[in-house]
């Protein structure tokens, strides 16, 4: 796991995410926003993604200038990172951490789920996460030596979620965590197939879940 910081004024995600949800303060987003819904637990992987949060994200992220800047983003702070060419995660993946809720449903390994074991996570925290209010992770296959992956806006994780088994505990503070994640594969381990991701179906090839 490496924890790096990046410009936030350069690569405003947050500011262009509290555009569409009409919210000058992200980690209020349970109950600033006009449309905020309260769920029951959270704990199914068929359900987990599919709020009024996660909708209204990809129904309007597309008015902004979000996916010009992550894509900005990738090429100028994450390609560097690599020593061969990678292929990347089209559109990120979106995550509301509500009080007394999960933004995952289980504990688990990408790889369960049709991801390559060469993954490479990133989590970028659009607000203060911490604690419960964050991912916790192993610090290698099958340790089970869980700690809260800390981090706030501004700071990027880097992280292998491919192998290492995460999830999240019930947030119990009185705050959201929002988040976006993505993931990396060097293009020499990309392997064209029938797989799809879980959350939405999306076909696992270039020019579907990969760019």
């Amino acid at each position: 796991m490496n924890k790096f910081s990046y410009d936030i004024k350069l690569y405003p995600f947050a500011e262009e995410v509290k555009k569409i949800f009409e919210n000058k303060d992200l980690s209020e987003i349970h109950k600033g926003w006009s449309k905020s819904v309260s769920y029951d637990l959270l704990d199914d992987v068929s359900t987990d993604q599919n709020t009024v949060y996660h909708k209204h994200f990809y129904d309007n992220i597309r008015d902004t200038e979000f996916y010009f800047i992550f894509n900005s983003f990738i090429d100028d702070v994450i390609r560097p990172i690599f020593k061969e060419k990678i292929i990347y995660q089209r559109i990120p993946t979106f995550r509301v951490h509500q009080p007394n809720n999960l933004a995952v449903a289980e504990y688990h390994r990408d790889k369960d789920y049709s991801h390559s074991e060469h993954e490479v996570n990133f989590f970028v925290p659009l607000t203060n996460s911490y604690d419960t209010t964050t991912i916790w992770v192993e610090s290698s296959y099958g340790k089970g030596d869980y700690s809260p992956m800390n981090a706030k806006n501004g700071d990027i994780v880097m992280w292998d979620g491919a192998n290492c088994r995460h999830g999240n505990k019930i947030n119990i503070t009185d705050k959201s965590r929002v988040s976006i994640d993505f993931r990396v594969l060097p293009f020499s381990k990309y392997v064209d197939g029938d797989l799809v991701s879980t959350s939405n179906k999306t076909k696992m090839t270039l020019g579907e879940y990969w760019k």
